[in-house]
């Protein structure tokens, strides 16, 4: 392990942008539209295609800043600071 604590989900800064995503979710008619059999249909909302990509972005900038910090404290982890072909997270 690198000593970097992780942020309990409550203080995690993606945490807002799960939440809106899971209210509109559990809210939305078009998000939970069902058949006579109860199956979810997975129609396509445009809302919670929106919500899923501030989510995911808040994530992504989340593991980068760690990756970032995990490189600068312990410069022999470098390689956890990279991506694909070397290119930055």
């Amino acid at each position: 392990m690198s000593g970097i604590p992780y942020p309990s989900f409550a203080d995690a800064p993606w945490t807002a942008a799960y939440l809106r995503m899971a209210n509109h979710c559990i809210t939305c008619v078009t998000c939970t539209a069902m058949d006579e059999e109860g199956v979810n249909l997975g129609l396509p909302c445009a809302t919670a295609d929106r919500l899923s990509e501030r989510y995911r972005q808040a994530r992504r900038a989340c593991a980068a800043q760690t990756s970032q910090l995990r490189a600068f404290i312990d410069p022999g982890s470098a390689e956890i600071a990279t991506g694909v072909l070397g290119r930055p997270l």
